[in-house]
């Protein structure tokens, strides 16, 4: 396993048994450096050899973006049991997801928010205690300048290279801001945005973004005109998306 594996460009949200999927993305490192499997999903990596879906340059993260349903109840040594069986296939996991919305009130909010932080300690340090050879990196919670302080343990803790679920986003610009004061409040370094892969989108991200995933747009921005995704279609979309990524944008309201 290299000493940094941390994500970069764009990386796929794999359903790996599902067989458009493995057509688009599977066995791709040119254009898929990375693939991003949700817990509840990552048991197929466990039966299957990791060359049925990954080359040896293309890089596993397991991730705990999911559904309230499928979070609720789920113990932080089920998943450190599901990361050592992965311990040789996937090189780093981001475990921290929790329910954290505008709707909740403040004690709410630092409920999750504090619960998310602990059990993304916990994890690191049963993967100590057992031994597992396996980055863990912190998913930093909320929106606000005092969510994110209370995920600065973390990042002391884990170091400052971060995801950021972007999945409940339906303004690039109300992201970008959130994504920036996250990157001043902590003093950042990398940030992987889980679930935003739109050129537009990306191009408002801060310098610290340097990597995206995505899925179900992508699929259908290679459809043919049957309505079939092709996996020769990849690259035009995707080089898009890295060339947005890399593109940093700034703010001109900045300077007014």
């Amino acid at each position: 396993m290299t000493d940094d594996p941390f994500p970069h460009d764009f990386g796929a949200k794999i359903h790996p048994s599902h067989h458009v999927h493995q057509r688009l993305f599977a066995r791709n490192p040119e254009y898929v450096p990375f693939v991003a499997c949700k817990f509840r999903r990552s048991s197929w990596f466990v039966n299957q050899p990791r060359w049925a879906f990954l080359l040896p340059d293309q890089d596993l993260f397991i991730t705990t973006f999911e559904s309230d349903k499928n979070l609720l109840g789920r113990e932080t040594s089920t998943v450190v049991d599901r990361l050592a069986e992965l311990e040789d296939i996937a090189q780093g996991a981001f475990v921290g997801d929790r329910f954290t919305y505008p709707d909740l009130d403040r004690r709410e909010l630092v409920k999750e928010i504090d619960e998310g932080v602990k059990r993304q300690l916990a994890a690191k340090d049963l993967l100590n205690e057992r031994g597992i050879d396996m980055p863990l990196y912190p998913t930093i919670l909320g929106w606000e300048d005092w969510h994110f302080e209370r995920c600065r343990e973390l990042v002391e803790e884990l170091g400052a290279s971060v995801a950021f679920d972007a999945t409940q986003y339906n303004s690039g610009r109300r992201l970008a801001n959130h994504v920036e004061t996250a990157e001043e409040v902590l003093d950042l370094d990398r940030i992987f945005v889980n679930g935003c892969n739109s050129p537009r989108r990306l191009r408002k991200l801060p310098k610290s973004v340097v990597a995206c995933s995505g899925s179900w747009g992508i699929r259908k921005r290679t459809e043919d005109n049957s309505g079939n995704p092709q996996r020769e279609n990849l690259p035009e979309v995707l080089e898009k998306r890295v060339d947005a990524l890399n593109t940093w944008q700034s703010d001109l309201t900045n300077y007014l």
